[in-house]
């Protein structure tokens, strides 16, 4: 037990030192009685403000900050909206969940840091966003109902190298490294020596061409992320500056996988004909894999989609690797083979020499290597 009390305490310390709020930019929310950090993780919600009810599940509280450092959907982007201020994460924000924009008012200070009350208003009547759930518990939902210590908020600016950072906790380990997805609603950029950020450009022939990514990338931009190890400390990425467009980019992103609340539901289906997902392939190799055990795409995710027909696994490879053998079938051989597109696509079976020919132009698989048909 000494372990994580020490934890806390190094974290507490951390937090107290951290800057406030300071206008437009990227945070996370902190709960002040509880701890307990919030994450956006269903766009649905609601506010009746003189009926007295609320839908605020959509927004998690949760208090173990070793998931929290490497969950996209715990960073918001705070801005004005006149007088009042938006919240925004996951591609959406507080107005499009409940209708209304929230007031932030400070309200004191502890450990340091300021203390906000998040609020909305309408025809006179005032909710207080909060914490309601006093008990122990790792994860619950946000409030209309709180009220004291539980109204109050830390609104913590995200850090790079400081206690509120966002890392990356790898899925998949090939060798010595490790690799995960992110799909997050904020710019990022790979800060922690040995973090590399990768796309996936094209699928062709069992492969997938993964092109390594330098220099800012653009909010809702679904990537790869090479870790040096396990712990999402050591694999840190920096938000929050002027990201770019990846060009050429196929990966396709997920933010939610609400599936348990029945007014919640929100999540992507995996269908093994048309996706892939990344793992590891049959040869201990880097790819994007079709899992029999998966139903959803994981929250805050990237995956790859796919026509139907492509192999069951795509190989990570360099465009070297994606673009060699492009020499052609021997011209004297007439052995019937199977042609295939550069989606891994069957386009003839058991195809002699002059039908292969016969194809419009283009770049095909035929008997293990690549031919270009040109015209």
């Amino acid at each position: 037990m000494k372990k994580p009390i020490i934890l806390s305490i190094a974290l507490c310390a951390a937090f107290s030192a951290a800057a406030d709020f300071n206008g437009a930019g990227y945070y996370r929310l902190q709960n002040y009685k509880t701890e307990r950090w919030a994450s956006m993780i269903d766009n649905k919600g609601s506010i009746d403000m003189a009926g007295n009810k609320a839908d605020l599940q959509a927004i998690q509280l949760q208090k173990n900050f070793d998931e929290v450092c490497c969950d996209p959907a715990s960073i918001v982007y705070i801005r004005p909206a006149g007088s009042q201020y938006q919240i925004e994460a996951q591609g959406t924000g507080i107005y499009e969940m409940i209708g209304h924009y929230l007031n932030i008012k400070e309200t004191g200070s502890a450990n340091g840091n300021k203390l906000y009350y998040a609020t909305g208003t309408y025809d006179g009547f005032e909710k207080y966003v909060g914490d309601n759930n006093p008990f122990p518990k790792d994860i619950t939902s946000a409030t209309t109902n709180a009220n004291g210590d539980y109204r109050k908020w830390f609104i913590h600016p995200m850090e790079t190298d400081g206690a509120n950072f966002f890392g990356v906790r790898p899925t998949v380990a090939v060798g010595s490294r490790r690799y995960g997805t992110v799909f997050g609603a904020f710019p990022l950029q790979a800060y922690s020596e040995g973090v590399k950020i990768y796309a996936i450009k094209q699928v062709g022939a069992g492969m997938a061409l993964m092109e390594e990514v330098t220099g800012p990338v653009a909010k809702s931009t679904p990537v790869i992320v090479e870790c040096p190890t396990e712990n999402p400390s050591d694999n840190r990425l920096q938000i929050g500056m002027e990201g770019s467009a990846v060009g050429g980019n196929i990966l396709s992103g997920a933010y939610y996988c609400s599936t348990e609340k029945s007014n919640h539901l929100n999540y992507t289906t995996f269908d093994p004909q048309t996706m892939r997902v990344l793992g590891v392939c049959s040869d201990g190799s880097l790819g994007f894999v079709t899992p029999a055990e998966l139903k959803y795409i994981p929250a805050n995710t990237a995956y790859l989609k796919v026509a139907p027909g492509t192999p069951a696994e795509l190989r990570c490879v360099d465009r070297e690797a994606f673009t060699a053998d492009v020499d052609g079938v021997e011209a004297d051989s007439d052995a019937p083979v199977d042609v295939y597109n550069v989606a891994g696509v069957i386009v003839l079976r058991r195809a002699t020499r002059s039908q292969i020919d016969a194809l419009p132009a283009g770049l095909y698989i035929a008997g293990g290597k690549k031919i270009l048909i040109r015209r």
